[in-house]
């Protein structure tokens, strides 16, 4: 289940009582009160606020509507690169200051990159907030960038890949079986980019980058904790309101063309057995589709009690693992479902079988039992309302709706369109979604060679 959903279902745990201000809101429930309060400044900076005294932490989050949608054949990776490149510094707070200045003081530092978005986040206690402000205005307004910087980060990029990538059997399965779903869009490339366009991506290339991205219109900035908002925002307008803005990006993103046949790669490597992926085109973050193929996905692959589990690796015994989700981003996404074939079985054979578990879903007089649509349901929400518990996670959540759809509120109905999840909806996403001539298949087998 994708982020976006995540903040979804445990939001809608905590009820809405609004407070008269469209901007602002009053959540309680699950023995937390909380107020939300979201403001604009005039350079277009998106600023939410959670207050929660708790526990004296604060979680600083500054969400960056940049990711690998956003780049383009010559400049993949550059999104990711900039993890690297932001934490080298300013004239003002010089390399390894964040952690310097932050981490010896207790806090957690870190940032990660998705296709859609880029976040830099911290955990602190409330003394080092204005500290934390200071530091995360800076780089967004002077972040230092050079040829000795860039060559530096590419490099630890290029290793990374190297690891993450080209030497995992699951990173080398997963980047092919994008890259052969998506034949425009450009959430075929991988987030950590190509090795050719981290070689060759220029200084210049790398300053545009960030000068149309990392700009206070195109960010959100998420505090939740420990923090009064009557005093936190002040700061923030002190240090963010004079950063110029260039408006927001307004993206062009090719639509991805109906898939019309199946596609099948094979490759080789040295893995000891068979493993697969497979891809359905499916529906995006805004379609309604979603929440019924998160439980689908839930149904078929969730736990050692999933249809998928003891059909392929207790029943038939043919796989050692078997997974999948569905996968909702900003843009249509993709179901996936990947194995781990025991060794010397063919994964045509664990194909097959899923195959027959797809038909008996979709079959419209198999059962999809009314506990079955319960568990699924239950499996999807306890997990993330936990999270909302701690800053972090609910920070982490709200970013996530902010940044995709720009308002968090849009989330009123969400909790009530998962349980209004039936077995109809189940076997209608499956007949619409998961046909032959909408897949993609990638197979890593043993050997040396690459072959189709």
């Amino acid at each position: 289940m994708d982020l976006k959903k995540g903040f979804a279902v445990s939001f809608l745990l905590l009820p809405f009582i609004f407070t008269g201000a469209a901007c602002k809101q009053s959540i309680s429930g699950l023995g937390i009160q909380l107020e939300l309060e979201r403001k604009t400044l005039s350079n277009g900076l998106s600023v939410i606020m959670v207050e929660d005294h708790t526990v004296p932490i604060i979680s600083y989050q500054t969400w960056y509507r940049a990711g690998s949608v956003d780049e383009h054949p010559g400049i993949t990776g550059v999104s990711h690169l900039f993890e690297h490149l932001m934490f080298k510094g300013t004239p003002k707070y010089g390399p390894k200051r964040f952690f310097q200045e932050l981490e010896t003081k207790g806090a957690q530092v870190n940032a990660f990159t998705t296709r859609d978005y880029t976040v830099y986040y911290e955990t602190i206690v409330p003394s080092l907030l204005e500290k934390v402000i200071d530091m995360e205005s800076d780089r967004m307004a002077n972040l230092e960038l050079n040829e000795e910087i860039l060559n530096s980060e590419r490099m630890v990029v290029l290793e990374e890949r190297r690891l993450r990538a080209e030497n995992s059997p699951e990173g080398k399965i997963q980047e092919a079986l994008w890259q052969l779903s998506y034949r425009r869009h450009p959430y075929q490339w991988p987030v950590i980019g190509y090795s050719q366009d981290l070689l060759s991506i220029s200084l210049e290339q790398v300053k545009e980058f960030f000068k149309t991205h990392y700009q206070p219109a195109n960010a959100t900035i998420v505090i939740v904790g420990d923090f009064k908002t009557e005093a936190a925002y002040p700061l923030i307008k002190k240090y963010y309101e004079r950063i110029p803005s260039k408006g927001k990006v307004k993206r062009k993103i090719q639509e991805e063309p109906e898939q019309q046949e199946e596609r099948r790669l094979t490759l080789r490597d040295h893995v000891l057995s068979e493993r697969f992926a497979q891809a359905y085109h499916i529906t995006a973050a805004t379609n309604d589709d979603s929440y019924a193929l998160d439980v689908l996905a839930n149904i078929l692959f969730e736990g050692t009690s999933s249809r998928a589990y003891r059909r392929l690796v207790e029943e038939k015994e043919l796989a050692i693992a078997v997974t999948g989700s569905a996968y909702t981003p900003t843009y249509p996404g993709l179901f996936i479902i990947a194995g781990v074939m025991k060794e010397a079985v063919q994964s045509g054979e664990a194909e097959a079988a899923l195959d027959e578990l797809i038909r008996e879903i979709q079959d419209p007089n198999s059962v999809i039992s009314d506990q079955e649509i319960r568990v699924a349901v239950r499996q999807l929400t306890v997990q993330l309302v936990d999270s909302v518990r701690s800053p972090h996670g609910l920070g982490q959540l709200i970013g996530t709706v902010q940044t995709i759809f720009g308002d968090p509120q849009r989330f009123a109905s969400d909790l009530a369109k998962y349980f209004r999840v039936t077995a109809p909806d189940v076997k209608r996403v499956a007949q619409k979604y998961l046909i032959p001539n909408n897949r993609s298949v990638v197979i890593l087998a043993p050997g040396s060679e690459r072959k189709k």
